[in-house]
């Protein structure tokens, strides 16, 4: 049996290439990014701060409420290879614990949730 990875090393997807878009439980869209890969739109709205509060209690709380229908099922684990840009360690870590490594790099600054909603 053949083990297939669908992980691309260096690929990414969103808007011009620079990130994923997420939708959030009410259905709006966020651009979710590395700050190095934030777009140069100066029409962007700015990152959303307070997800960092509480030691990213609340960017844990935007995860676990991810829209179920407008995400794909395995959206926190591509998020977690766009992140690492890694997909070996993927399989030690459950969708509780990368999503606990999801907001804790957020409450660090080290990924930017973005609305991309007026």
């Amino acid at each position: 049996m053949e083990i297939i990875n669908g992980f691309k090393s260096g690929v990414r997807s969103g808007i011009s290439n620079n990130g994923h878009v997420v939708y959030c439980r009410y259905g709006l869209p966020h651009l979710i990014c590395l700050p190095i890969n934030r777009p140069d739109d100066p029409l962007l709205n700015p990152a959303l701060s307070h997800l960092k509060a509480l030691n990213g209690y609340y960017a844990k709380q935007f995860f676990v409420n991810l829209h179920p229908a407008l995400n794909g099922a395995d959206i926190v684990s591509v998020l977690y290879q766009y992140v690492m840009q890694s997909s070996v360690a993927l399989a030690d870590y459950n969708q509780a614990e990368l999503i606990e490594l999801l907001s804790i790099l957020t409450s660090q600054s080290k990924l930017l949730i973005i609305p991309l909603f007026e």
